[in-house]
Protein backbone atom coordinates (compact mmCIF):
# COMPACT_ATOMS: atom_id res chain seq x y z
CA UNK A 1 0.00 0.00 0.00
CA UNK A 2 2.83 2.40 0.90
CA UNK A 3 4.58 1.67 -2.39
CA UNK A 4 1.35 2.19 -4.34
CA UNK A 5 0.87 5.57 -2.66
CA UNK A 6 4.45 6.54 -3.50
CA UNK A 7 4.12 5.48 -7.13
CA UNK A 8 0.74 7.19 -7.48
CA UNK A 9 2.04 10.47 -6.07
CA UNK A 10 5.01 10.28 -8.45
CA UNK A 11 2.65 9.57 -11.35
CA UNK A 12 0.56 12.65 -10.56
CA UNK A 13 3.71 14.80 -10.50
CA UNK A 14 4.68 13.34 -13.88
CA UNK A 15 1.18 14.02 -15.24
CA UNK A 16 1.67 17.68 -14.35
CA UNK A 17 4.99 17.70 -16.22
CA UNK A 18 3.57 16.32 -19.48
CA UNK A 19 3.31 19.25 -21.93
CA UNK A 20 -0.15 20.43 -22.97
CA UNK A 21 -1.66 19.02 -26.11
CA UNK A 22 -1.93 21.48 -28.99
CA UNK A 23 -5.03 23.69 -29.09
CA UNK A 24 -5.41 22.57 -32.70
CA UNK A 25 -6.49 19.17 -31.41
CA UNK A 26 -9.23 20.68 -29.23
CA UNK A 27 -10.46 23.00 -31.95
CA UNK A 28 -10.67 20.24 -34.56
CA UNK A 29 -12.55 17.95 -32.16
CA UNK A 30 -15.16 20.70 -31.72
CA UNK A 31 -15.84 21.04 -35.44
CA UNK A 32 -18.93 19.65 -37.12
CA UNK A 33 -18.22 17.84 -40.35
CA UNK A 34 -19.83 18.50 -43.67
CA UNK A 35 -20.43 22.27 -43.79
CA UNK A 36 -18.62 25.17 -45.40
CA UNK A 37 -18.34 26.81 -41.99
CA UNK A 38 -16.57 23.72 -40.63
CA UNK A 39 -14.15 23.74 -43.57
CA UNK A 40 -13.29 27.41 -43.05
CA UNK A 41 -12.87 26.80 -39.32
CA UNK A 42 -10.63 23.79 -40.00
CA UNK A 43 -8.33 25.95 -42.09
CA UNK A 44 -8.32 28.67 -39.44
CA UNK A 45 -7.58 26.41 -36.49
CA UNK A 46 -4.74 24.54 -38.23
CA UNK A 47 -3.19 27.94 -38.90
CA UNK A 48 -3.21 28.72 -35.15
CA UNK A 49 -0.23 26.44 -34.45
CA UNK A 50 2.79 27.11 -36.65
CA UNK A 51 4.35 23.75 -35.76
CA UNK A 52 1.22 21.82 -36.71
CA UNK A 53 0.78 23.88 -39.87
CA UNK A 54 4.41 23.26 -40.90
CA UNK A 55 4.09 19.49 -40.35
CA UNK A 56 0.80 19.48 -42.26
CA UNK A 57 2.43 21.12 -45.26
CA UNK A 58 5.39 18.74 -44.96
CA UNK A 59 3.05 15.76 -45.37
CA UNK A 60 0.92 17.34 -48.08
CA UNK A 61 4.05 18.16 -50.11
CA UNK A 62 5.65 14.75 -49.56
CA UNK A 63 6.42 12.45 -52.46
CA UNK A 64 3.63 10.17 -51.21
CA UNK A 65 0.87 12.48 -52.46
CA UNK A 66 2.70 13.23 -55.71
CA UNK A 67 1.51 16.83 -56.02
CA UNK A 68 3.85 18.42 -58.56
CA UNK A 69 3.54 22.04 -57.47
CA UNK A 70 4.41 22.89 -53.87
CA UNK A 71 1.32 23.65 -51.79
CA UNK A 72 1.62 26.61 -49.43
CA UNK A 73 -2.08 27.35 -48.89
CA UNK A 74 -4.39 25.36 -46.63
CA UNK A 75 -7.33 26.37 -48.82
CA UNK A 76 -5.64 24.71 -51.79
CA UNK A 77 -4.66 21.68 -49.69
CA UNK A 78 -8.27 21.14 -48.57
CA UNK A 79 -9.44 21.53 -52.16
CA UNK A 80 -7.00 18.86 -53.36
CA UNK A 81 -7.16 16.37 -50.50
CA UNK A 82 -10.56 17.07 -48.94
CA UNK A 83 -11.34 18.32 -45.46
CA UNK A 84 -11.46 14.81 -43.95
CA UNK A 85 -7.89 14.04 -45.03
CA UNK A 86 -6.58 17.42 -43.91
CA UNK A 87 -8.43 16.97 -40.60
CA UNK A 88 -6.70 13.61 -40.07
CA UNK A 89 -3.30 15.06 -40.97
CA UNK A 90 -3.78 17.98 -38.57
CA UNK A 91 -4.90 15.75 -35.67
CA UNK A 92 -1.92 13.46 -36.27
CA UNK A 93 0.46 16.41 -36.37
CA UNK A 94 -1.06 17.92 -33.21
CA UNK A 95 -0.42 14.70 -31.24
CA UNK A 96 2.72 13.27 -32.85
CA UNK A 97 5.07 15.17 -30.55
CA UNK A 98 3.64 13.31 -27.57
CA UNK A 99 3.03 9.94 -29.20
CA UNK A 100 6.33 9.66 -31.05
CA UNK A 101 8.04 8.68 -27.79
CA UNK A 102 10.47 5.90 -26.97
CA UNK A 103 9.10 3.63 -24.22
CA UNK A 104 12.26 2.23 -22.68
CA UNK A 105 10.44 0.52 -19.83
CA UNK A 106 8.19 -1.33 -22.25
CA UNK A 107 10.89 -1.97 -24.83
CA UNK A 108 8.79 -0.11 -27.41
CA UNK A 109 10.66 2.13 -29.90
CA UNK A 110 9.16 5.53 -30.69
CA UNK A 111 8.18 4.51 -34.23
CA UNK A 112 6.42 1.38 -32.95
CA UNK A 113 4.42 3.30 -30.32
CA UNK A 114 3.36 5.86 -32.94
CA UNK A 115 2.44 3.15 -35.46
CA UNK A 116 0.28 1.32 -32.92
CA UNK A 117 -1.48 4.57 -32.00
CA UNK A 118 -2.22 5.37 -35.66
CA UNK A 119 -3.41 1.82 -36.37
CA UNK A 120 -5.74 1.94 -33.36
CA UNK A 121 -7.16 5.30 -34.45
CA UNK A 122 -8.08 4.06 -37.92
CA UNK A 123 -9.40 0.78 -36.52
CA UNK A 124 -11.63 2.65 -34.07
CA UNK A 125 -13.10 4.76 -36.86
CA UNK A 126 -13.79 1.71 -39.03
CA UNK A 127 -15.51 0.01 -36.09
CA UNK A 128 -17.58 3.11 -35.33
CA UNK A 129 -18.63 3.31 -38.98
CA UNK A 130 -20.23 -0.12 -38.57
CA UNK A 131 -21.56 0.27 -35.04
CA UNK A 132 -22.37 3.97 -34.54
CA UNK A 133 -21.19 6.47 -37.17
CA UNK A 134 -22.18 9.38 -34.92
CA UNK A 135 -19.09 8.78 -32.75
CA UNK A 136 -16.59 8.02 -35.53
CA UNK A 137 -14.36 11.05 -34.92
CA UNK A 138 -14.36 10.65 -31.13
CA UNK A 139 -13.51 6.99 -31.70
CA UNK A 140 -10.62 8.02 -33.94
CA UNK A 141 -9.25 10.33 -31.22
CA UNK A 142 -9.75 7.73 -28.49
CA UNK A 143 -7.87 5.16 -30.56
CA UNK A 144 -5.05 7.58 -31.24
CA UNK A 145 -4.63 8.52 -27.57
CA UNK A 146 -5.70 5.31 -25.82
CA UNK A 147 -2.19 4.49 -24.52
CA UNK A 148 -1.22 8.03 -23.56
CA UNK A 149 -0.93 6.97 -19.90
CA UNK A 150 2.11 4.86 -20.80
CA UNK A 151 4.08 8.08 -21.24
CA UNK A 152 3.91 8.51 -17.47
CA UNK A 153 4.02 4.87 -16.36
CA UNK A 154 7.21 4.44 -18.38
CA UNK A 155 8.92 6.93 -16.05
CA UNK A 156 7.95 5.18 -12.81
CA UNK A 157 9.83 1.92 -12.80
CA UNK A 158 13.28 1.15 -11.57
CA UNK A 159 15.61 -0.71 -13.91
CA UNK A 160 15.08 -3.98 -12.03
CA UNK A 161 11.31 -3.73 -12.63
CA UNK A 162 11.27 -2.81 -16.29
CA UNK A 163 11.82 -6.31 -17.66
CA UNK A 164 8.39 -7.20 -16.30
CA UNK A 165 6.76 -4.75 -18.74
CA UNK A 166 8.56 -6.03 -21.83
CA UNK A 167 6.27 -7.56 -24.46
CA UNK A 168 6.41 -11.36 -24.28
CA UNK A 169 7.07 -13.22 -27.51
CA UNK A 170 4.05 -14.66 -29.27
CA UNK A 171 1.42 -12.52 -27.55
CA UNK A 172 -1.08 -10.87 -29.90
CA UNK A 173 -2.20 -8.23 -27.42
CA UNK A 174 0.12 -7.88 -24.40
CA UNK A 175 -1.56 -7.56 -21.00
CA UNK A 176 0.49 -4.50 -20.03
CA UNK A 177 -2.25 -3.16 -17.77
CA UNK A 178 -2.20 -6.28 -15.59
CA UNK A 179 1.56 -6.17 -15.18
CA UNK A 180 1.45 -2.43 -14.43
CA UNK A 181 -1.14 -3.04 -11.71
CA UNK A 182 1.04 -5.77 -10.25
CA UNK A 183 4.02 -3.42 -10.06
CA UNK A 184 2.42 -0.12 -9.08
CA UNK A 185 -1.16 -0.79 -7.97
CA UNK A 186 -2.63 1.06 -10.98
CA UNK A 187 -2.22 1.03 -14.76
CA UNK A 188 -1.85 3.29 -17.79
CA UNK A 189 -5.64 3.57 -18.10
CA UNK A 190 -5.80 5.24 -14.68
CA UNK A 191 -3.01 7.63 -15.62
CA UNK A 192 -4.71 8.25 -18.95
CA UNK A 193 -7.78 9.43 -17.04
CA UNK A 194 -5.77 12.12 -15.25
CA UNK A 195 -4.11 13.25 -18.48
CA UNK A 196 -7.49 13.44 -20.21
CA UNK A 197 -8.86 15.53 -17.35
CA UNK A 198 -5.79 17.77 -17.44
CA UNK A 199 -6.38 18.40 -21.15
CA UNK A 200 -10.15 18.98 -20.67
CA UNK A 201 -11.20 16.16 -22.99
CA UNK A 202 -14.88 15.37 -23.36
CA UNK A 203 -16.38 12.74 -21.05
CA UNK A 204 -16.79 10.38 -24.01
CA UNK A 205 -13.15 10.67 -25.11
CA UNK A 206 -11.99 10.39 -21.49
CA UNK A 207 -13.98 7.17 -21.06
CA UNK A 208 -12.45 5.61 -24.18
CA UNK A 209 -8.95 6.31 -22.86
CA UNK A 210 -9.64 5.44 -19.21
CA UNK A 211 -11.48 2.11 -19.62
CA UNK A 212 -10.25 0.64 -22.90
CA UNK A 213 -8.97 -2.48 -21.13
CA UNK A 214 -12.23 -2.87 -19.19
CA UNK A 215 -15.04 -3.18 -21.76
CA UNK A 216 -17.33 -5.04 -19.36
CA UNK A 217 -17.35 -2.29 -16.73
CA UNK A 218 -20.74 -0.62 -16.28
CA UNK A 219 -19.59 2.91 -17.04
CA UNK A 220 -20.95 5.85 -19.01
CA UNK A 221 -20.11 5.91 -22.73
CA UNK A 222 -19.63 2.17 -22.76
CA UNK A 223 -19.90 2.01 -26.56
CA UNK A 224 -16.78 4.13 -27.10
CA UNK A 225 -14.99 2.05 -24.47
CA UNK A 226 -15.77 -1.19 -26.29
CA UNK A 227 -14.87 0.26 -29.68
CA UNK A 228 -11.51 1.50 -28.36
CA UNK A 229 -10.83 -1.87 -26.76
CA UNK A 230 -11.63 -3.72 -29.98
CA UNK A 231 -9.59 -1.22 -32.03
CA UNK A 232 -6.56 -1.89 -29.83
CA UNK A 233 -6.88 -5.60 -30.66
CA UNK A 234 -7.27 -4.93 -34.40
CA UNK A 235 -4.15 -2.76 -34.30
CA UNK A 236 -2.17 -5.67 -32.85
CA UNK A 237 -3.63 -7.98 -35.51
CA UNK A 238 -1.99 -5.80 -38.17
CA UNK A 239 1.24 -7.68 -37.42
CA UNK A 240 -0.28 -10.55 -39.45
CA UNK A 241 -0.27 -10.37 -43.24
CA UNK A 242 -3.51 -12.38 -43.23
CA UNK A 243 -5.66 -13.59 -40.36
CA UNK A 244 -4.60 -17.14 -39.38
CA UNK A 245 -7.39 -19.76 -39.76
CA UNK A 246 -9.41 -20.13 -36.59
CA UNK A 247 -7.96 -17.04 -34.91
CA UNK A 248 -11.19 -15.02 -34.96
CA UNK A 249 -13.18 -17.90 -33.45
CA UNK A 250 -10.51 -18.34 -30.78
CA UNK A 251 -10.55 -14.64 -29.89
CA UNK A 252 -14.34 -14.68 -29.66
CA UNK A 253 -14.30 -17.72 -27.37
CA UNK A 254 -11.83 -15.92 -25.09
CA UNK A 255 -14.05 -12.82 -25.03
CA UNK A 256 -11.35 -10.71 -26.66
CA UNK A 257 -13.67 -9.03 -29.21
CA UNK A 258 -16.00 -6.88 -27.07
CA UNK A 259 -18.30 -5.71 -29.89
CA UNK A 260 -20.97 -7.51 -31.91
CA UNK A 261 -19.35 -8.43 -35.24
CA UNK A 262 -19.71 -11.44 -37.49
CA UNK A 263 -16.62 -13.33 -38.68
CA UNK A 264 -17.13 -11.75 -42.09
CA UNK A 265 -17.24 -8.25 -40.59
CA UNK A 266 -14.07 -8.90 -38.59
CA UNK A 267 -12.28 -9.98 -41.75
CA UNK A 268 -13.67 -6.97 -43.64
CA UNK A 269 -12.38 -4.56 -41.01
CA UNK A 270 -9.00 -6.31 -40.96
CA UNK A 271 -8.71 -5.92 -44.75
CA UNK A 272 -9.98 -2.31 -44.75
CA UNK A 273 -7.55 -1.40 -41.97
CA UNK A 274 -4.63 -2.83 -43.95
CA UNK A 275 -5.63 -0.61 -46.88
CA UNK A 276 -6.16 2.43 -44.64
CA UNK A 277 -2.73 2.09 -43.03
CA UNK A 278 -1.01 1.55 -46.38
CA UNK A 279 -2.75 4.67 -47.68
CA UNK A 280 -1.58 6.68 -44.66
CA UNK A 281 2.14 5.95 -44.69
CA UNK A 282 2.84 9.69 -44.94
CA UNK A 283 1.52 10.09 -41.38
CA UNK A 284 4.06 7.71 -39.93
CA UNK A 285 7.01 9.99 -40.55
CA UNK A 286 5.42 12.96 -38.78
Amino acid sequence: MADTKKYFETALVEVDSVPPISNVFHKIMELTEGSDTARDELIRCVSLDQGVAAKTFQIINSAYYGIRQEISSLEVAVGLLGDKKVRDIAIMCATSGLLHSHMGGYGIPADAFWLHSVRTAFAARLLADKLNPNIRETAFAAGLLHDIGKLVVDRLGEESQKEILLKPEGFISPDYHLRESGLYGFDHCTVGFFLARKWNFSEELTAGISFHHFPDFEVAHREIVRITCAADLFAHLMDFEVLPPGLVASLEEEGRIPVELSHVEVEEIFTELKVEIDASQAFLGV
